[in-house]
């Protein structure tokens, strides 16, 4: 009996393994047909081929320690067109992924960067906000841009520590660009957990 329960067990895993190990995204996009986009990872990469109207038009090679994490869809930039979020690795808490914007008029996807967090949302200005956790006590909102260029690039940070009492509990601190009081102030008037704007990305 119990060697029968084990081999069921076994079964099971190596099934979600390979569920997991493959999986078919559909992008929309807003006039056109939606592209299809075809993911299937080995134990160092995930590869995505994406295709429109079953034609390929382009081949998305990422190195990742997360070949059993599916890759996700999320509209980062507020065009109404999702993009592409590839797991790269992943602990407890924080996750890194590899962001591709996508073109869709060209039906085909640009790499933006690695974003970094535990949650992510877009706030009424589009920037990108990554959630992190570090440690038992320190909480950070990160702010992020997309360039003209196509490049994701952190902007500021709002951070928050569970073990300060007072006005020091919640700052803002510059990265690229100095954080501006108006955005500090409402981060860090939110409830713990919660960010600004709307929930974007992987879940």
């Amino acid at each position: 009996m119990r060697a029968v329960f084990a081999a069921a067990v076994l079964a099971a895993l190596l099934a979600q393994a390979a569920d997991a190990a493959r999986a078919t995204l559909r992008a929309t996009r807003p006039g056109l047909p939606p592209l299809v986009l075809e993911a299937a990872s080995d134990d160092t990469s995930w590869t995505i081929r994406v295709l429109d109207g079953g034609r390929e038009t382009q081949r998305i090679e990422v190195q990742t320690d997360l070949p059993n994490s599916r890759p996700a869809l999320g509209d980062v930039n507020g065009d109404g067109a999702p993009d592409l979020w590839v797991p790269l690795i992943g602990d407890n808490a924080n996750s890194a992924w590899e962001l591709w914007v996508m073109q869709p008029g060209e039906a085909r996807f640009r790499r933006a960067g690695e974003i970094n967090g535990l949650a992510f949302a877009r706030d009424s200005a589009g920037r990108l906000v990554a959630m992190t956790r570090e440690g038992c006590c320190l909480i950070s909102m990160v702010f992020h841009t997309i360039g003209a260029d196509g490049a994701l690039r952190e902007a500021f940070a709002v951070n928050r520590r569970l073990d300060v009492p007072g006005p020091r509990r919640c700052t803002g601190s510059a990265i690229s660009e100095a954080p501006p009081a108006a955005v500090v102030r409402a981060a860090c008037a939110l409830e713990q957990g919660q960010l600004p704007g709307a929930r974007v990305g992987p879940r």
